[in-house]
């Protein structure tokens, strides 16, 4: 496909470049690129700099995104359609040093952060800040200044906060997600350590590791054994809330575990005051503590009391029915 930007009326250099794996061709009057880029600078005027005439390849780059980097750098609307295109708007903006284009990417991003993508957006905030955000300088054009009025508003580290809230609310439909199976390591641990994970079982969480450490296995070419799983989980099986399961969740749920593992927790499902093996005690508070459920955390406190209620054969006092009515109203 072939796309012309016609950014200048002056007569300048004119650099085609060709964007993508699957290669469009992007025709550009390279004044402002050079004023608005050191990378460009470099790549075009730099004693490495590619003859007048020849094309520039580019593969790592999405079109789209390198379409709004140059408007962007002349002065033109921006324009997002999707959150795919505003993350590869950050990575273009960041490979080229391009400054404030992110800021907006941001601000789309933050307005359009759902279930579907919710996972997408999180990892890849984390990995293109993974140091705290940097202040934009002071010379600053006018749009950039206007965004920035912003800028605390859509920090990486607000919208970090925002994804992870989002996920709070729909743990159920983002762990059953195929997406949680592409997440890293160390961000599926962030999310399943979490007190706040709104879920109707634990079950969700053990299934999620589960199908991630499966797919572990294949990326790495080796069988999904439960030991295999085991290994590429690196201890994230142990923030399971095993002693919140009943016995026959538990049954489904314990084959991440090693056989003396598995008795451990099954004995204190069955013995509430005893202690975990020393392999794994240092967890026993976190698997013993129940996360937000669906219908909200007081609702599942007053079930718990009425249960023991029950079992004591008292009778539920008035003063803990109004209790119950005002909860129902709070959640």
């Amino acid at each position: 496909m072939l796309r012309e930007y016609m950014a200048n009326p002056h007569h300048e250099v004119e650099t085609s470049f060709l964007i993508g794996t699957e290669p469009e061709s992007i025709f550009i009057k390279t004044s402002h690129l050079v004023d608005n880029s050191p990378v460009f600078k470099a790549m075009l005027e730099g004693p490495l700099a590619e003859q007048n005439g020849s094309m520039i390849r580019i593969q790592d780059v999405d079109p789209r995104a390198f379409e709004n980097l140059v408007r962007f750098m002349f002065g033109g609307e921006v324009i997002f359609r999707s959150v795919a295109t505003a993350l590869s708007v950050i990575y273009t903006a960041k490979k080229y040093m391009v400054i404030g284009l992110d800021t907006l990417a941001l601000m789309y991003i933050s307005k359009n952060i759902n279930s579907d993508n919710v996972l997408l957006v999180l990892q890849t905030i984390l990995i293109f800040y993974n140091t705290e955000h940097s202040p934009h300088p002071a010379n600053q054009d006018t749009k950039v200044k206007e965004a920035n009025q912003d800028i605390m508003e859509y920090e990486p580290r607000n919208i970090i906060r925002q994804c992870f809230h989002l996920i709070d609310k729909t743990a159920k439909k983002v762990l059953e997600s195929d997406e949680v199976e592409d997440i890293s390591l160390d961000l599926l641990k962030s999310i399943i350590q979490r007190d706040s994970l709104c879920i109707p079982s634990e079950l969700c969480v053990w299934q999620a590791l589960n199908r991630w450490s499966h797919r572990q296995c294949r990326r790495r070419h080796i069988s999904p054994s439960q030991d295999n799983k085991r290994e590429v989980l690196e201890g994230s099986q142990y923030y399971v809330r095993y002693l919140t399961m009943t016995s026959k969740q538990y049954k489904v749920a314990s084959s991440l575990l090693t056989k003396g593992e598995e008795e451990s927790i099954l004995y204190n499902l069955l013995h509430m005051d005893s202690s975990l093996t020393k392999s794994i005690q240092e967890y026993q508070v976190s698997m013993n503590t129940p996360r937000q459920r669906t219908g909200g955390l007081w609702k599942h406190v007053w079930r718990t009391k009425v249960q023991t209620n029950e079992t004591k054969k008292d009778k539920i006092t008035l003063a803990e029915q109004i209790l119950f009515f005002i909860v129902c109203i709070l959640d």
